[in-house]
């Protein structure tokens, strides 16, 4: 903006002098005809129309260069506007056709210069005029050195060019630079997840080789307590729910090592909505007293990131409850469908004493959940209910749809 301001006043106050110093400028002071009224307005309109021009430079440079190179051989307002557009057309592009439009707009400069360099007398002609000395007359015929008519040819076409071809060079190291500084913080990132990627996969092999082996024997000795333990019902049922647990913590372990090394891998893990009430009854209410409600509508139809995070959402609700109300009444309750989202309400018994600084980590699960309700866009809220006798927690999800 500024710059385009400074051009245009630069501009208008070189073509105003310029038609000062003309012929039409000195037969001004003698005479009002229209011959010479007529091209001194044309030049003044051209004059203070030249700053409004510099603010398009860019969005027509061709056009505004070719016509004002023109202009200037018809109009006595000197060749600096074509040579500021020239300078701008330079520093922003390349080709065959800059190098036409530049060898026009010195033709026309050279014809500008020339004619005001033979214009007479002394104040009709803008170099004889400016370099006159103090006191000289203006309406001196005096012929202009031929040296001088060159050299305003030479400085003129070559500040012109070389200002534009400085500021081509200029942007074009600004874009190199700035297409290096991309390329680094594009290398960075990719040595940075490089050692990601290694750093998951050490933690990957090491999870899968302890924890690993643990399922993998506590399936096997809880396989042989059923086998054995024919006599006792309790014991060969605890048994089989050991073992069916360990058998699908190993899938979960599979599940979260393949996300571990892939973040960016499809889940393959089948936790449907449909058999959630399965899994709550099965795997996760063994052992701990539980009333569930579970009925959602179209089940089917729930995206399995939604899926997944209200399998996990209940599955950590029983686990605290079995932790920090061992042996109370769970009440839990999830209902839901594509119209309302999911709710998710746990409710038991407060025994009193239990805060988040019970002890370090005890409110892990909570900020676990929480975080994923807001991933998925929903809410989780929690705290004392019906006077400070009931623990309540409650997660509403929003609704996603399985992609066809």
């Amino acid at each position: 903006m500024w710059r385009s301001i400074l051009l245009g006043l630069i501009a208008c106050f070189f073509s105003l002098l310029a038609m000062t110093y003309s012929p039409v400028g000195w037969k001004m002071n003698d005479t009002e005809s229209a011959a010479i009224l007529l091209p001194a307005l044309g030049a003044i309109a051209f004059a203070f129309g030249a700053p409004v021009v510099m603010f398009w430079r860019h969005r027509l440079p061709f056009i505004l260069v070719i016509v004002a190179a023109l202009v200037s051989v018809v109009l006595p307002v000197g060749n600096s506007v074509p040579l500021i557009l020239l300078g701008s057309l330079l520093g922003r592009r390349r080709g065959p056709a800059v190098w036409w439009t530049t060898a026009l707009v010195g033709l026309t400069s050279t014809r500008v210069v020339i004619a005001d360099a033979l214009a007479q007398p002394r104040g009709a002609s803008m170099i004889k005029g400016g370099l006159a000395p103090p006191g000289a007359d203006p309406a001196e015929s005096v012929p202009a050195h031929p040296g001088l008519v060159v050299a305003f040819i030479v400085v003129g076409l070559g500040v012109a060019i070389g200002l534009g071809l400085l500021m081509r060079a200029r942007r074009e190291a600004a874009d190199a630079a700035g297409a290096v500084s991309e390329q680094r913080a594009t290398s960075d990132r990719l040595g940075e997840e490089a050692a990601r990627r290694q750093e998951r996969e050490r933690i990957a092999r090491e999870v899968h080789d302890a924890m690993g082996h643990r399922l993998s024997l506590l399936n096997l000795h809880a396989g042989a307590m059923e086998a054995n333990a024919h006599d006792d019902p309790r014991m060969a049922e605890s048994a089989r729910l050991v073992r069916t647990s360990a058998a699908a913590a190993m899938e979960d372990l599979r599940s979260l090592l393949a996300v571990l090394r892939d973040p960016t891998a499809a889940d393959t893990a089948d936790l449907p909505l449909a058999k959630l009430a399965e899994v709550v009854r099965e795997s996760f209410g063994a052992g701990q007293p539980l009333s569930s409600s579970i009925f959602i509508s179209d089940p089917e139809r729930a995206d399995p990131t939604l899926a997944r995070a209200v399998y996990r959402i209940v599955q950590e609700l029983l686990t605290n409850a079995a932790r920090h109300a061992q042996g109370e009444q769970l009440f839990l309750t999830v209902e839901g469908g594509p119209t309302s989202g999911v709710v998710i309400d746990a409710r038991n018994r407060y025994r009193g004493g239990w805060s988040k600084a019970r002890e370090p980590g005890s409110s892990r699960g909570l900020t676990g959940i929480t975080e994923r309700a807001e991933l998925l866009g929903g809410s989780m809220s929690y705290g004392l209910d019906e006077g400070g006798t009931v623990f309540r927690v409650r997660v509403e999800l929003p609704w996603r749809e399985r992609a066809v």
